[in-house]
């Protein structure tokens, strides 16, 4: 998955939403145990990035691919899952930002999903999903206008730690999706 490519053809669809929220977005639905149709997902993207009719229109083969993309990358349980997230290039405040709003609109999907306030989860689960909550409340530390373009004060463990935190939401957002799909799985044994 291609962050840049998706931002083109938001861009292009004039759309200003980042992709990284619709791909959250989507995830957490597919997390709390909704598989949508192409008519949902296209519905979701719609109203997630309040774009009208054409604007889905235009964007439509990107929203499904990057859908089908999230679907199976979960499925593969081979720990292939990608956030799509803006690239190493990007300054180190925009991939905080990013990351932020991607945990933000993946536990809002969660809730989207029906997923219940009292649902029996694993403590490991539920630790998880604490653990997105806080990265979700993160700010880089930084509003715009300190950000010095010219300025390096960054250094390289600022950027490991970075890479880490999302290493750990991409570890998270794999077991949530495996615990609830072993919880689902084992409830509808249960019932039939």
């Amino acid at each position: 998955m291609d962050f840049e490519h998706y931002c083109r053809v938001f861009t292009v669809a004039g759309l200003t939403t980042n992709p990284a929220e619709l791909q959250a977005t989507l995830c957490g639905r597919l997390c709390g145990g909704q598989h949508l149709a192409d008519k949902k997902v296209l519905e979701v993207a719609a109203e997630l990035l309040d774009a009208s009719a054409s604007n889905i229109a235009a964007i439509k083969k990107e929203v499904l691919q990057l859908y089908s993309d999230t679907v199976e990358q979960l499925e593969d349980g081979n720990a292939v899952f990608e956030l799509l997230l803006p690239d190493d290039e990007d300054s180190l405040h925009e991939r905080i930002e990013a990351l932020s709003r991607w945990c933000q609109n993946y536990l809002s999907g969660l809730g989207q999903s029906g997923l219940s306030g009292d649902a029996p989860l694993a403590e490991d689960v539920s630790e998880a999903m604490r653990d997105l909550a806080a990265i979700a409340m993160a700010d880089s530390g930084q509003r715009d206008d300190e950000l010095d373009p010219y300025a390096s004060s960054i250094d390289e463990q600022d950027e490991v730690s970075f890479f880490e935190l999302v290493e750990y939401v991409r570890v998270a957002v794999t077991l949530i999706y495996a615990e609830i799909k072993l919880l689902s799985d084992t409830r509808d044994k249960t019932i039939h």
